[in-house]
């Protein structure tokens, strides 16, 4: 197995670019920088999540926890939620599924790094590479305190079909640890048949499928039904984590 990632290292690395990334892109894209400077309560708290130092270095020691994403995985929702939790003492493994073989009338290519990466985004944009520490086929619900998973549209469209993916969902909720996804990472729990049932929250223009799976949906920034945590957007990740802190040392 993969040691977990280092945050002083490749973390944080990623986060100065982030923080340093300016709204020059070539294509419709998510701007960190814009994201934590704007003058709303949300972006505040995001601001203070992603660049305060942590408040205790231990509060997740001994706790592992998944973060389940493949390519397309939203920068920082992933970059931010890796480092805020390496620092408060958790270990974060990179759960993804394997490439695999695709029929040659697809027309897919996939560069050989992704055997081993996943390609975080930023809306459309190609942000950076990050190390897979797990394959979704391997990960055992009992090596895990919680699971994540991020958005960023092609992601969980992606993740969703992967049979192990759903499963190890639907196994870590069942076992009664946090089982979280924001923006659009709840279309795994969509099509694990997850959310019957249940009050929910995800990004805006997904809103529909949650009510078409069976949820009650809520426009708030987080939503706990028990152990299933959900949230809507990059800003509300700090609420996000703070409900599966809130689980993990209660």
């Amino acid at each position: 197995m993969n040691k977990p990632h280092d945050p002083s290292s490749a973390q944080n690395a990623t986060l100065l670019r982030m923080q340093n990334y300016m709204t020059t892109s070539p294509v419709p894209s998510i701007s960190t920088e814009l994201l934590v400077s704007a003058d709303g309560e949300l972006n505040r708290e995001l601001n203070r999540f992603l660049l305060d130092p942590p408040t205790n270095p231990n509060l997740l020691k001994g706790k592992t926890i998944a973060i389940c994403c493949t390519n397309g995985v939203e920068e920082v929702e992933i970059v931010g939620a890796m480092k805020w939790l390496t620092e408060h003492g958790a270990k974060v493994h990179v759960v993804s599924t394997r490439i695999g073989e695709f029929h040659p009338t697809l027309g897919l290519r996939f560069p050989p790094q992704c055997a081993t990466h996943v390609l975080a985004i930023r809306l459309m944009e190609n942000a950076g590479w990050l190390k897979i520490d797990r394959y979704t086929d391997e990960a055992k619900v009992s090596d895990y305190d919680a699971v994540i998973m991020p958005g960023g549209c092609w992601n969980p469209d992606a993740l969703r079909t992967d049979k192990h993916a759903r499963d190890f969902a639907k196994a870590m909720h069942a076992a009664g640890k946090p089982t979280c996804a924001i923006c659009h990472g709840q279309w795994v729990m969509v099509s694990a048949d997850m959310l019957r049932g249940k009050k929910a929250t995800a990004v805006w223009n997904i809103q529909v499928d949650l009510a078409n799976a069976g949820a009650t949906v809520l426009d708030e920034p987080c939503v706990v039904d028990g152990n299933l945590i959900t949230a809507r957007f990059p800003y509300d990740l700090p609420r996000m984590v703070d409900a599966l802190v809130k689980q993990l040392v209660a």
